[in-house]
């Protein structure tokens, strides 16, 4: 292989390999509010290139075993999202949404 295949190889390998999210344990806290009972806030981190779309594929899985935790909730919509470069990640602001 020449030298530019190799350069080539390497940089799309940590292109692709440095798009991460993770909640690194973070768990749902209650919006401070008196206003808004059901709302929460979440942050979701991410690495490399990752952006907001990865963030909100943790967002759903997080939100969804919240909902399988707490039987009064059938879904979540999302309020809010604000991106934050340095620590990389994204707050999330979700209401989650009892059953009528």
């Amino acid at each position: 292989m020449n030298i530019p295949a190799l350069i080539c190889i390497a940089v799309l390998s940590t292109v692709t390999s440095g798009c991460t999210s993770s909640s690194y344990g973070n768990s749902f806290t209650p919006v401070q509010t008196n206003q808004a009972p059901n709302q929460y806030t979440l942050k979701i981190y991410t690495g490399g290139f990752a952006g907001p779309e990865y963030a909100k594929k943790d967002l759903d899985v997080e939100a969804k075993k919240f909902i399988a935790l707490h039987n009064e909730y059938i879904d979540y919509k999302i309020i809010s999202s604000s991106f934050q470069l340095i620590p990389s990640g994204v707050t999330f602001i979700v209401e989650f949404i009892k059953e009528s």
